[in-house]
């Protein structure tokens, strides 16, 4: 493990984040040979905070042979319709992911089912390697749990979030504000490193452009909606839409200047 990334994160004090790992270490014991962890857990990772609340475990898969559902369900009590229901009640949500893209196959006439193949397969074929270390909230020298998995990347995380936003209908629509938190925190994580604007850069077919576009949409042109999404998640936070806007303006143009856009 001495070469893969680290990332440290703190115990809360109900446990949460402890029954996580244990569950994502019952994912690596139950067998699965291609996975990675994705969703609001994948960017607390990334941000080493838990930013916001969350309970369930969001994964890719492109295991075919048997397919993932199958090998969770040694360890889970249930399946379900997007995955499988642990005994304690964890849903674990599986997006199965294809090993290869091929861009002719995809839906021309549905930009939502193609924005959502390419977004997921980029995610499966850039996640990295990490080892998460969770640590005791009162002593940091303290490790509660050691684990190693394959991780999505920010800016992968980012473009699956933007793609989510416009889809999110009925019982999810709620889960735009959250969506649109993860995205904001994740660019702030980055402002000025310009990783996630650079590897956008490098997104398969017109995944990248679009969430140019989107950024602009989402940050610039709704600016206060948003800061009013975050807040609802965040009350604590003070967002102004004018933060918003400027931090949707210098992605945009770091965006569009990797892509060489005009």
């Amino acid at each position: 493990m001495s070469g893969e990334p680290r990332i440290l994160l703190v115990a809360d004090a109900a446990g949460t984040m402890a029954d996580l790992i244990e569950h994502l270490a019952e994912v690596n014991r139950a067998g699965l040979s291609d996975w990675a962890l994705i969703g609001g857990l994948a960017v607390m990772a990334r941000l080493a905070e838990s930013h916001r609340p969350t309970g369930d475990i969001d994964m890719l898969s492109r295991q075919t042979d048997p397919p993932a559902k199958a090998t969770l369900l040694r360890i889970a009590s249930e399946e379900t319709t997007t995955g499988v229901r642990l005994k304690d009640g964890t849903k674990i949500d599986i997006i199965e992911v294809a090993p290869v893209l091929v861009l002719e196959d995809l839906p021309e006439s549905n930009e939502q089912q193609k924005l959502f193949a390419l977004a997921h397969w980029w995610m499966a074929d850039t996640a990295e390697v990490v080892v998460l270390t969770l640590v005791d909230r009162d002593d940091d020298e303290r490790v509660r749990a050691r684990l190693e998995l394959r991780l999505a990347r920010s800016a992968a995380l980012v473009a699956a979030k933007l793609q989510s936003i416009p889809t999110r209908r009925g019982t999810t629509e709620g889960k735009r504000e959250s969506d649109a938190y993860d995205v904001y925190r994740l660019l702030q994580a980055d402002r000025g490193a310009r990783e996630i604007p650079n590897a956008l850069a490098t997104a398969p077919g017109e995944l990248g452009e679009w969430c140019a576009s989107s950024i602009e949409e989402l940050f610039i042109v709704h600016a206060t909606r948003t800061a009013r999404w975050i807040s609802s998640v965040s009350p604590g936070e003070t967002t102004e839409p004018g933060d918003i806007e400027a931090l949707g303006s210098i992605f945009g143009e770091a965006l569009r200047t990797a892509m060489n856009l005009p």
